[in-house]
């Protein structure tokens, strides 16, 4: 789970992906133990493999290997390191104005063990930044929307979500382009097969299949549709090894191949 190292919060426009200024490996802390940055029409995103410090909106937190931070444009922050210093960043656009009820996020965030994905995610972004630009702002936005995501579900216990639920939920959405096993994911949260499939059906009102379904075409319905990663690009990144298979399970759901989710003629659900 993602702890909260810093109470210092920003509102996220995630509506649609962002648009990468820069990304790459940051190496600090040789020339000078003190850096200052202030990027006036960008995002920064920080994952850290080192301990210092940020001062940032009169506060200073804590950096350490795992962390993750998100900075807003026109924010000035002095970084202090403790020697050579390494990480993940990238600078990125997002919309000047974030719809109603967006979610906040914290200036720092501990990526607990989250930190395997969102470092694939955000390696994935950097290799593929020249070669396939769609696809990097594609893992950005997953990214973001994951850490987005965890951040609402601190909020599932006023809901009287089962904590089992809860972390079955989290491992989908971690984990939806890889096999998602029902056994597989009733043992990662301790529970057997059929009581993890009666706490689906009795608080989510489905079942435990076809919530991962719904899970996989709604991702693939945002990339198909704010994106321009064609349909075998995204088939994969949804868990599909099959195009056969992809192209089936979306037309079921949404009425339509997933070659013609782009064009405009998208249905709703069972429309």
């Amino acid at each position: 789970m993602l702890d909260q190292p810093s109470t210092i919060r920003w509102t996220v426009p995630l509506q649609e992906p962002p648009s990468i200024a820069d990304i790459g490996v940051g190496r600090h802390g040789v020339a000078s133990r003190v850096d200052e940055w202030c990027l006036p029409d960008l995002w920064s995103l920080h994952l850290y493999g080192y301990a210092g410090e940020l001062e940032v909106g009169g506060a200073v937190i804590p950096i350490a290997p795992g962390r993750v931070s998100l900075v807003p444009p026109a924010t000035a922050t002095r970084y202090r390191y403790n020697g050579e210093s390494v990480h993940l960043f990238a600078h990125i656009h997002l919309l000047d104005t974030a719809p109603s009820g967006a979610v906040e996020l914290p200036a720092m965030l501990d990526c607990g063990a989250d930190l395997p994905r969102i470092r694939e995610r955000f390696q994935t972004a950097l290799d593929f930044h020249t070669r396939l630009p769609h696809l990097a702002r594609a893992e950005l936005w997953s990214l973001l929307c994951h850490l987005a995501g965890r951040q609402v579900s601190r909020y599932d216990d006023a809901l009287g979500l089962h904590p089992a639920v809860r972390a079955a939920i989290a491992r989908i959405e971690t984990r939806i382009r890889e096999p998602l096993g029902v056994a597989d994911l009733a043992e990662a949260v301790g529970l057997s097969h059929s009581h993890l499939g009666r706490l689906f059906r009795t608080q989510l009102g489905t079942t435990v299949v076809a919530y991962i379904r719904e899970r996989r075409m709604t991702r693939a319905h945002h990339l198909l549709t704010s994106t321009s990663l064609p349909v075998k690009a995204v088939a994969p990144m949804v868990g599909f090894r099959d195009l056969q298979s992809f192209n089936k399970a979306f037309r079921r759901m949404y009425g339509i191949p997933p070659s013609a989710a782009g064009n405009g003629v998208m249905s709703r659900p069972g429309g």
